[in-house]
């Protein structure tokens, strides 16, 4: 049965905030966006816990299961909560699928999600789109089949009031820098720049400069070094500064290609 047999058309799209939406409270942030940007309305919402045998199953539709980055959305998405949301609107599949950015946020067309709100890393990139109304069908699926109706009260209490999804955040976080969540409208490649270039500085004043420099390269002994330096750390950020390693190669290149015209100093309309 197609996806326009079954009543799924252009009309209706899907989209799954990842944990990291929750953790990071952007859930009505990244709503406000869609909206915005697509006149798009929500037509139904719900939320699922993942196991790994469903996060293979859901990926597996897209062919989308292999590369160095894949056992890390494993572990992301293994029994924590998504965020599933149906759109309605005129050509609301395609639209969401513009908004949403390419999957490495080095990548991400300007103006897209993944070029916004603090994305660095393929892994926790916020928000993913059906590919098509048939692809969107089966995975509608397998998310229901995962459905949790006590997720929506537990989903808005797992923000923790900083931005647990940006690799570099949390590199300054392990340097002492604590920056909180703020207004900013810099994209992805900015925010990098700014990132890297505070981390170094801040890296400067200690021992560690040599760890940062092979962190931002994508060499694990960087990695290593600080985790050993942080002591004390969560499983989670854990996670995402190893999903930052493996994306560091693509922003050498990108940064390389395109020399810095501003800091990221100034704000806009979204909070992040």
């Amino acid at each position: 049965m197609t996806g326009a047999e079954s009543g799924i058309t252009a009309s209706v799209g899907l989209t799954v905030y990842g944990p990291e939406v929750a953790r990071s409270g952007l859930t009505a942030s990244l709503d406000n966006f869609i909206q915005l940007k697509s006149g798009l309305k929500i037509d139904e919402r719900s939320f699922s816990i993942h196991g790994r045998n469903s996060i293979e199953q859901f990926y597996s539709l897209t062919k989308s299961t292999s590369g160095t980055h894949w056992p890390i959305v494993v572990d992301l998405f293994d029994m924590r909560p998504v965020c599933v949301t149906i759109w309605k609107g005129h050509d609301a599949l395609h639209l969401l699928q513009d908004l949403k950015g390419n999957s490495h946020p080095a990548k991400a067309a300007a103006g897209t999600v993944r070029s916004l709100f603090y994305c660095d890393n393929a892994a926790s990139n916020l928000i993913h789109v059906s590919d098509s109304a048939e692809i969107m069908e089966a995975e509608l699926a397998i998310l229901r089949s995962r459905s949790s109706r006590e997720m929506d009260t537990v989903w808005s209490s797992l923000d923790c009031g900083r931005v647990t999804h940006s690799s570099l955040r949390i590199l300054l976080e392990i340097l002492g820098e604590q920056l909180l969540p703020t207004l900013f409208n810099g994209d992805a490649l900015a925010n990098v720049r700014f990132c890297a270039n505070r981390a170094r500085l801040l890296a400067a004043r200690s021992t560690l400069l040599g760890s940062v420099e092979q962190y931002l390269a994508g060499q694990s002994e960087g990695l290593d070094e600080l985790l050993e330096h942080a002591g004390m750390l969560s499983g989670w950020d854990r996670l995402i500064l190893s999903a930052g390693l493996l994306a560091m190669p693509a922003w050498q290149y990108h940064l390389a290609a395109q020399p810095a015209i501003h800091q990221m100093d100034h704000y806009g309309p979204y909070r992040v």
